[in-house]
């Protein structure tokens, strides 16, 4: 098998179990795909993990379009649509395979008990991954200024997201051409 197949086969198992193990939804899996592209396969710098991942929140759809982002990085198209299907064909196999049972446990206090338990460790994820890219990535106080005032509008408005990102990106550019 010739290094381009390895390299894809590796970008689509990759992606294939971040979409396994990521409970919790978008953001959820924020933490798992930072782990396994930056710091284990080296794919991108956590300073492109952070662009794609603001690209990402620009359109719909953004985990999808953060791994693709990555699959391209890594292999180019072949490697986005890897990342693509890596992310949604075990998803859609177990969804199909689960879909008739799911309504018989819903209620279940097991099934109960465990999303009780998955949901905090998940904001504890997702938290470890806040600070792991803002410490590579906010290198001064203009910068912090615009991460908190960005969470805080995320957090109290009803702002999109884009409108956030091209904010702090506009008050970026300001502060570093008066060298704040």
């Amino acid at each position: 098998m010739n290094d381009d197949w390895v390299t894809l086969a590796t970008i689509f198992w990759q992606f294939a179990t971040i979409s396994l193990l990521a409970f919790g939804g978008g953001q959820a899996v924020l933490p798992l795909m930072e782990q396994i592209t930056v710091r284990q396969q080296g794919w991108l710098t956590t300073s492109a993990f952070t662009s794609g991942v603001g690209f990402g929140y620009m359109v719909p759809g953004p985990v999808t379009t953060i791994a693709t982002f990555i699959g391209y990085q890594a292999a180019g198209f072949p490697g986005a649509f890897a990342a693509t299907l890596g992310m949604f064909l075990v998803p859609v196999i177990l969804a199909a395979s689960a879909s008739a049972g799911v309504s018989r446990f819903a209620h279940n206090r097991y099934v109960a008990a465990f999303s009780a338990g998955a949901t905090p460790a998940i904001v504890g994820l997702l938290a470890a991954t806040v600070w792991s890219i803002a410490r590579h990535t906010i290198s001064s106080w203009a910068l912090a200024g615009i991460a908190v005032a960005a969470t805080l509008l995320a957090a109290r408005t009803k702002l999109p997201p884009v409108l956030l990102l091209l904010g702090g990106a506009a008050i970026g550019y300001g502060a570093w051409v008066m060298d704040w």
